[in-house]
C-alpha cells in the first residue's frame, strides 16, 4: 500500500473518531444534568431501567458513558445492582443508533453539515445552540472521515494478502478476539463499528467474517466500565462484572446460533446490498436479541456477579473520601454523583451528632461525647475536601445547570459544617451539665424536646426529598415553626428566670442551646433545599 493511502486512512480515522467524540460530548452537554436525574428517578422497575438505559445512550451516543455513570451510581448507593442490570441492557440497545446513523448514505452533504455546524457554533451566543452546532459539526466530520477511510481503503481490493487476512476472521475465536482488542484500545464500540463499516463499504470484508468482530466489539466496550470500577465498592465492581457477563454470554449464544442458523444471510437480505448497513444491522440484531434473551435472567446475572466478586467492603478510614477519587475527576456527571454521595455521608454524620448531643444533654455519656468530636473532625475533613474537589471539577467543561449543582453542594457542605459546630457546642454544654450537676425545670426540658421533634422531622423530610429528587414545601414551614418556638420559649424562659424558678447558670446554657438549635434548623433547611435539586 502506498504511503498516500496510509496517510488518507489515518487522516480519515482521526476525523471520524474526533467527529464521534465531538458529537457525543456535545450531546451530553445539551442534555446536561437531566440525564443524571432521569437515570436516578426512572429505574423503579427492570423494564423501565432498560428503557432509560436505551434512551439515555441514544441521546449521548455512548454506551460506555452510560455504563460508567451507572457504575458510579451503584458505588454511591443511589441505585441498586438490580436496577443497574436493566440500564446496562438498555445501554446496549441504545448504542445501536450510532451504527445505524453511520450507515446512512449522506456522505455527499457531510461537508455542508460540518460547515453549518461550525457557523452555528461560532455565531451563537446561547450555550445550548453552541452545543447543537458542535453536534452537527461532529456529525459532518464523522461522515467526512468515513468517506476518507473508504477511499483510502479502495486499493486494498486488489491486495490479496490483506483480503486473505480478513477472511481469517471467519474463525469465531479470531474474529471475537480482534473485535475485543480493537474496541478495548479505542474504548468505543461505536467508533470500532464505524471503522468496520468503512471496510464493508468497499467490499473488503463480508458479514460472514465481520459478524464475529462485531460480537467482540461488545466485549471490548466493557473495558471502560471495568476501569471505572477499579478501587470502587464491591457493588460497583459487581455492576461492571454484570456488563462483562451480559456481553460475554450474548457472544457465546450468537456464536452457537451462527453455526445452526443463517444469521449472516438474514442480515444480507434486509440490508439492500450496503456493507455499512449490514454491519449496523448485525450490531443492532445482536444487542436487541441479547437483551430480550437475557432480560428474564436479570436477577440471575446479579447473583452470578455476587459469586464472582464475593465479600463485603472494608470499613473506610473516617478521615478519607469514600466515593471521590482522582479517577472520576474528568467526568462531571460521575463527579457530581460522588460529590452527592460524600455530602450525604456528611449529612448522616451531622444527624448522628445531633442525636448524640441531644441524648447526652440530659444523660451524659463520655463515650458518646467523644464520638461527637470524632464525627466533627470527619465533618470538617469532608467540608474541606468536597469543596476542593468541586472547585477542581468546575474547571472542566460542562453545562450551566450541572455547574450550578456543584456550586450548590459547596454551599450545602458549608452549612453542614456549621451545623456540626453548633452540635459540638451543645455537647460541650452537656459536659458542663454533668460536671456541675446543673438542674433544669420540667418545662424547659419539655420545650427543648418539642424543638428537637421538629428538627428530627426536618432531617426526615430532607432524606425523603433526596430519594424523590424534589423539594418539600413543608420544610420551610417546619423551620419557621422552630424559629417561632425558640422565640416563644426564650421569652418563657426569661419569665421563669424573673420568678426565680431557674438556676442562673443552667438558665444561661438553656438560652444558648435554644440559639444553637435555631441555627441548626436554619442551616439544615438551607442544605435540604439545595440537596433536593
Amino acid at each position: 500500500m502506498e504511503y498516500s493511502y496510509l496517510i488518507g486512512l489515518l487522516g480519515g480515522l482521526v476525523l471520524f473518531l474526533f467527529g464521534m467524540e465531538l458529537m457525543s460530548s456535545a450531546l451530553e452537554l445539551v442534555a446536561g444534568g437531566k440525564l443524571h436525574s432521569t437515570i436516578e428517578k426512572l429505574t423503579s422497575s427492570p423494564l423501565k431501567a432498560v428503557g432509560v438505559g436505551a434512551i439515555v445512550t441514544a441521546i449521548i451516543q455512548s454506551s460506555s458513558a452510560t455504563t460508567v455513570m451507572v457504575v458510579g451510581f451503584v458505588n454511591a448507593r443511589i441505585i441498586s445492582i438490580t436496577q443497574a442490570v436493566g440500564i446496562i441492557m438498555g445501554a446496549n440497545v441504545g448504542t445501536t443508533i450510532t451504527g445505524q446513523l453511520v450507515a446512512l448514505d449522506i456522505v455527499k452533504i457531510a461537508p455542508l453539515l460540518a460547515f453549518l455546524g461550525f457557523v452555528l457554533y461560532k455565531s451563537s451566543k446561547d450555550e445550548k445552540k453552541k452545543y447543537i452546532g458542535q453536534v452537527i459539526l461532529g456529525l459532518g466530520m464523522l461522515f467526512i472521515g468515513m468517506k476518507m477511510m473508504s477511499d483510502a481503503m479502495a486499493p486494498l481490493k486488489d491486495n490479496q494478502a490483506f483480503i486473505s487476512l480478513l477472511t481469517k476472521f471467519k474463525n469465531p475465536i479470531l474474529g471475537v478476539l480482534a473485535g475485543t482488542i480493537m474496541t478495548a484500545v479505542i474504548q468505543s464500540s461505536s467508533s470500532s463499528l464505524g471503522i468496520l463499516q468503512a471496510l464493508s463499504n468497499q467490499g473488503l470484508i463480508g458479514i460472514s467474517s465481520s459478524m464475529y468482530i462485531i460480537f467482540g466489539f461488545n466485549i471490548g466496550t466493557c473495558i471502560t466500565s471495568v476501569l471505572s470500577a477499579i478501587g470502587a465498592s464491591k457493588s460497583a465492581q459487581r455492576t461492571s462484572a454484570i456488563h462483562v457477563l451480559f456481553n460475554l454470554i450474548g457472544t457465546i449464544i450468537f456464536i452457537v446460533l451462527a453455526r445452526f442458523l443463517p444469521i449472516d444471510q438474514f442480515i444480507i437480505n434486509i440490508s439492500h446490498g450496503r456493507g455499512a448497513t449490514e454491519a449496523a444491522n448485525m450490531h443492532t440484531l445482536f444487542n436487541i436479541a441479547t437483551t430480550i434473551m437475557l432480560f428474564p435472567f436479570s436477577k440471575a446475572l446479579a447473583n452470578l456477579a455476587n459469586k464472582i466478586i464475593p465479600g463485603e467492603d472494608k470499613e473506610a478510614d473516617a478521615l478519607s473520601l469514600q466515593y471521590i477519587t482522582d479517577r472520576n475527576m474528568t467526568e462531571p456527571n460521575l463527579a457530581i454523583t460522588n460529590v452527592r454521595a460524600e455530602t450525604r455521608r456528611m449529612l448522616e454524620l451531622a444527624k448522628t451528632n445531633y442525636e448524640l448531643a441531644t441524648e447526652i444533654f440530659n444523660d451524659f455519656d463520655r463515650d458518646k461525647y467523644d464520638q461527637v468530636f470524632r464525627n466533627e473532625e470527619t465533618i470538617n475533613f469532608l467540608n474541606q475536601n468536597i469543596t476542593k474537589y468541586s472547585i477542581d471539577v468546575l474547571s472542566d467543561r460542562m453545562d450551566d445547570s450541572l455547574a450550578g449543582r456543584f456550586s450548590s453542594y459547596m454551599r450545602v457542605v458549608r452549612d453542614i459544617e456549621r451545623i456540626g459546630d453548633h452540635l459540638k457546642s451543645i455537647a460541650e454544654f452537656a459536659k458542663s451539665n454533668a460536671e456541675k450537676s446543673l438542674p433544669y425545670t420540667d418545662m424547659s426540658l419539655s420545650e427543648m424536646k418539642d424543638v428537637n421533634h421538629d428538627i428530627e422531622n426536618i432531617f426526615d423530610i430532607i432524606y425523603s426529598d433526596m430519594e424523590k429528587g424534589q423539594k418539600n414545601l413543608s420544610l420551610k414551614k417546619l423551620n419557621k415553626d422552630v424559629e417561632e418556638k425558640c422565640i416563644k420559649y426564650r421569652a418563657s424562659h426569661m419569665d421563669r428566670m424573673k420568678d426565680g424558678q431557674c438556676d442562673p447558670e443552667s438558665g444561661l446554657i438553656y438560652e444558648k442551646v435554644l440559639i444553637s438549635l435555631e441555627r441548626v434548623s436554619s442551616y439544615l433547611t438551607n442544605a435540604g433545599k439545595l440537596m433536593a435539586v
